[in-house]
C-alpha cells in the first residue's frame, strides 16, 4: 500500500473545514420577513384566536430545555473544528478519534497507540474556540 503524500492530511482537513463552514454559512442566511398585510379600511375587527390551555405535562416548569437549530449548527462547527485540528496535528492520529459535541461539550472517543496521543488530543480539543469542556473517552490500543 502506498504511503499518502505528507500534505494529504492538512489539505484534506482544510477542505473539510471549508466545506462545513460553507454549509453552515448557507444555513445561517437570513431572509427579511414581510410585514403582515393591513386589514382593508372599514372592515370589522378580526376575532382573536381562542387561547388553548397548556396541558400539565407540557408546563414550562417541568419541561426539559430543548436544543435550538442554532445550537445544533454551533455544535457541528465545533465538532468540525476539533476534528480538523486533530487531523492537522502530527502527534495525534486524528482519524482514530471520534468527536461528538453537545452544547459546547466535546466527547472524544476511539483508540490510539500511546498515552501521549491521548493527552495531546485532549489538549488540542481544549484549544478550539467554542469548546466549553472536553470529556476524554479515548483508550489505548491493545
Amino acid at each position: 500500500m502506498r504511503k499518502p503524500h505528507p500534505l494529504y492530511r492538512p489539505v484534506f482537513a482544510a477542505a473539510v473545514a471549508l466545506a462545513m463552514t460553507t454549509l453552515v454559512a448557507c444555513n445561517r442566511a437570513e431572509t427579511p420577513m414581510e410585514a403582515p398585510a393591513a386589514p382593508p379600511p372599514n372592515s370589522a375587527p378580526a376575532e382573536a384566536p381562542p387561547v388553548m390551555p397548556t396541558p400539565p405535562s407540557a408546563s414550562t416548569e417541568s419541561a426539559a430545555p430543548s436544543t435550538t437549530m442554532g445550537e445544533k449548527i454551533d455544535d457541528t462547527v465545533i465538532t468540525t473544528k476539533v476534528k480538523t485540528a486533530l487531523l492537522a496535528d502530527e502527534a495525534v492520529k486524528g482519524a482514530d478519534i471520534s468527536v461528538t459535541t453537545v452544547a459546547g461539550e466535546v466527547q472524544l472517543s476511539g483508540a490510539v497507540a500511546s498515552q501521549a496521543q491521548i493527552d495531546r488530543a485532549v489538549e488540542v480539543a481544549k484549544g478550539v474556540e467554542g469548546v466549553l469542556r472536553v470529556q476524554n473517552g479515548v483508550t489505548l490500543k491493545p
